[in-house]
């Protein structure tokens, strides 16, 4: 009889845990973000271009992101599932174009794809492998392409200011689904677009009207600012460099050193490494 017991109690906390696991991976819809390159490398930090080149002027891919209706979300639910590239080798050069990293140091992408996999793709991992996450995430970017969505209702990445209005009802009009919008600070501490989240079913297939938004970052009027003319080259470097630069624009020094407030407005107008 004790045996007996003991193999049911077994059972049950197997059973208890199998529930348990169940549930840390299961989720309510996806966020499908993507991000603005020239917001991203347009603040006081660094950007980097991928080992394959300079990105598109296009908005790429951030992530496929299970949450909660709630708002809450679950992370890097299955550590036995590591990223795997020969998984996705047939979409490599697609990733590539759609998915680049624009992170420092320079790299081939699959850094950032691992990360997106391991924190994200493993707690959707129930209804997609790690091949269908990442072909679902390309193909949700085809069936939008924001850039042209917002240019068509008049709002250009030149660095010209929208009002977030103006920039929501664009997107929710070309969609068919209202967006979150993300945005980050620029060097010159101006609100601009740098992210929009569109809410996808638990398949991975469909967009669907977001149970829950994300949290408010934008102020009424934020930037849209251009990446077709961002070098990246350009970023906050050296003293020496940004003197070098200073030299090399043609600008006579004194025999003494600039000042800093020199140095600072050089800085503020792009001279900077």
């Amino acid at each position: 009889m004790k045996s007996f017991s003991g193999s049911v109690l077994i059972q049950l906390l197997v059973l208890q845990l199998l529930v348990v696991v169940s549930v840390s991976q299961s989720y309510d819809f996806f966020y499908f973000v993507q991000q603005w390159p020239g917001s991203y490398c347009d603040t006081i930090s660094e950007c980097c271009y991928p080992t394959t080149g300079k990105p598109a002027s296009n908005f790429s891919i951030h992530g496929l992101w299970p949450n909660y209706n709630d708002g809450t979300y679950p992370s890097y639910c299955d550590s036995s599932n590591p990223f795997d590239p020969t998984q996705i080798a047939d979409l490599e050069s697609s990733l590539q174009v759609s998915w680049p990293s624009l992170s420092c140091p320079s790299s081939d992408d699959t850094s950032f794809w691992t990360h997106e996999w391991d924190k994200h793709g493993t707690c959707s991992e129930t209804i997609l492998d790690e091949h269908a996450y990442f072909s679902a995430a390309l193909d949700l970017k085809n069936q939008n392409d924001l850039l042209s969505i917002l240019n068509s209702a008049g709002i250009l990445a030149d660095g010209s200011f929208y009002s977030l209005s103006s920039i929501t009802q664009a997107i929710e009009g070309g969609v068919g689904y209202t967006p979150g919008i993300d945005c980050n600070t620029d060097a010159s501490g101006n609100s601009q677009l740098y992210q929009v989240y569109l809410c996808v079913d638990i398949f991975g297939a469909d967009f669907i009207q977001c149970p829950v938004l994300p949290s408010d970052t934008c102020q009424s009027t934020i930037a849209f600012p251009s990446f077709s003319n961002y070098n990246n080259e350009k970023r906050p470097g050296s003293l020496l460099a940004s003197l070098l630069l200073y030299l090399l624009s043609g600008i006579q020094l004194a025999d003494s050193d600039p000042t800093e407030s020199q140095v600072s407005t050089l800085i503020e107008q792009g001279v900077m490494l």
